[in-house]
């Protein structure tokens, strides 16, 4: 498992970030097993760091979207499924530089999900024309257009809190995934992590020959209260409060266009 590189952080973000062509058409589908596990935060730094276009296939109120604020309620349709059904590339909306551009979906999809070839097709077609990188955030627990989005994937970044329930969803999730190309994401980690939970995801990686990414830290404290619509790699300073996990998300982005 990597440590997280302190270094300056938002010179390392810009220039990830002006580097987006160079990952042009590649697909970052982040999936995992069950709710509640930092997918969506992820997702949200991610595409911001990356420059890329946010596409959000989680259909619940706890999505990328409506954390980003676009609201549902104010639409007729979802964006996503009017592509999809009309055969034409989305209406990216085009957010203020503090977030990604945005994709949304909206809670239609849950009972109109295309088949997964679709939804891969797709996502691989949209991706070739923007020329930008696409990072999907996907419904927890599969389904039609998860599963699209891991086939079109070219790497399947996958938070994890080193806790025992979590780790024992994580062992079956990357049975029932292997052969995807998974990135283990050590999320909320404690300054000093048990040595046995540290040692399960290291057998699980170790299994399935999958790469560990630097670990998120525990932001519990302040993270679920924060209402900024915004990612917290857009800040233009980083407070003490949120170096680490600047840093940390800076560290992972690297390691992600790497990979991919």
């Amino acid at each position: 498992m990597c440590e997280a590189v302190r270094v300056d952080d938002l010179t390392n973000i810009a220039k990830l970030r002006a580097r987006s062509g160079d990952l042009g058409g590649r697909i970052i589908a982040v999936e995992s097993d069950k709710g509640g596990l930092g997918k969506t935060t992820l997702a949200v730094e991610l595409a911001y760091c990356l420059d890329g276009v946010l596409v959000d296939l989680d259909w619940h109120d706890g999505s990328a979207a409506r954390a980003l604020g676009w609201r549902h309620e104010q639409r007729a349709r979802s964006p996503l499924l009017d592509a999809l059904e009309a055969g034409r590339m989305p209406r990216t909306i085009r957010s203020a530089p503090s977030k990604p551009d945005l994709v949304p979906s909206g809670p239609e999809l849950e009972q109109r999900q295309p088949p997964a070839r679709t939804i891969a097709d797709a996502l691989v077609h949209w991706a070739s024309e923007w020329q930008r990188p696409v990072v999907v955030d996907t419904h927890p627990g599969g389904g039609d257009a998860a599963n699209g989005a891991a086939e079109a994937a070219h790497l399947v970044p996958t938070p994890c809190p080193l806790a025992e329930k979590e780790l024992a969803a994580l062992d079956g999730w990357c049975a029932v995934m292997d052969g995807y190309p998974l990135m283990l994401v050590p999320n909320r980690v404690p300054r000093v992590p048990p040595a046995s939970q540290l040692n399960w995801i290291t057998r699980i990686a170790q299994r399935y020959s999958l790469p560990v990414s630097t670990p998120i830290p525990d932001s519990t404290t302040w993270l679920p209260r924060r209402k900024a619509r915004t990612a917290v790699c857009s800040a233009r300073s980083v407070s003490p409060r949120s170096e680490p996990l600047v840093s940390a998300f800076a560290a992972i982005t690297q390691e992600v266009a790497d990979h991919v």
